[in-house]
């Protein structure tokens, strides 16, 4: 009989589309609380107010399947850099994420957890990367020899870097380019670590894939089983 205590920590990933999400779109209505109705109020755009409603029903609809709770009832609580956790369950960490109209959420059950979704598109991928990666990260994406795939280095490194500091609960307060992501192999890794974080990472990059790419990071495991579901 396997020892549970030997097994990975898993994390679940979901994917989709903000813009085809009927379903979240019709339930926000009911499933929002008036805090969340407010905030999805103050986007100018139809678009983004559908886009803000639709990703927090579907968030709520999702940690409510997940924990076998009332959607309706969940309570969300934020730290003093502004990420959210759930209320009375603080074993359970998650990281929402979304770029125009595709969404990432990770959900672990035992460790902090980040997520980054960026859609690709033609921008000064390399000033940017001077002015906020580590000098190493500059190198590895100047070095990739045509355009299209250096743009993409530059997102799934970019993916990677954001999703670290979500894990960590800090946001931008830690500088980019005080930490170190390579993609250069088979998975990626942290090799050089942000100021106080614990030695063991676990990252993963996702795409480009449908013009976007996606990165989870999980501090303290050198390994996890991750479920991804899309739809």
């Amino acid at each position: 009989m396997p020892d549970p205590q030997s097994r990975r920590p898993q994390v679940l990933a979901w994917s989709w589309s903000l813009d085809a999400d009927d379903q979240s779109a019709a339930a926000a209505d009911v499933l929002l609380s008036n805090d969340e109705k407010a905030r999805a109020g103050n986007f100018m755009s139809p678009r983004l107010r559908q886009r803000f409603a639709a990703g927090r029903a579907r968030l709520r609809s999702l940690l409510g399947g997940h924990l076998g709770r009332d959607p309706r009832a969940l309570v969300f609580v934020a730290n003093e850099f502004g990420k959210p956790r759930l209320a009375g369950e603080p074993s359970v960490h998650f990281s929402l994420s979304h770029s125009e109209g595709q969404a990432l959420l990770a959900v672990s059950d035992t460790l902090e957890v980040g997520a980054d979704v960026e859609r690709i598109r033609v921008l000064e991928h390399r000033d940017l990367a001077k002015r906020y990666f580590h000098p190493n990260e500059v190198a590895a994406i100047e070095r990739v020899s045509r355009h299209d795939d250096q743009l993409a280095a530059f997102f799934r490194t970019w993916t990677l870097k954001e999703a670290v500091v979500k894990a960590l609960g800090k946001g931008l307060s830690i500088p980019l380019d005080t930490f170190e992501v390579s993609i250069a192999g088979s998975r990626p890794m942290l090799l050089a670590n942000p100021e106080g974080a614990p030695p063991a990472w676990w990252l993963y990059t996702m795409g480009p894939l449908d013009g976007y790419c996606r990165g989870l990071a999980v501090p303290g495991a050198a390994d996890v089983e991750l479920i991804q579901r899309t739809f």
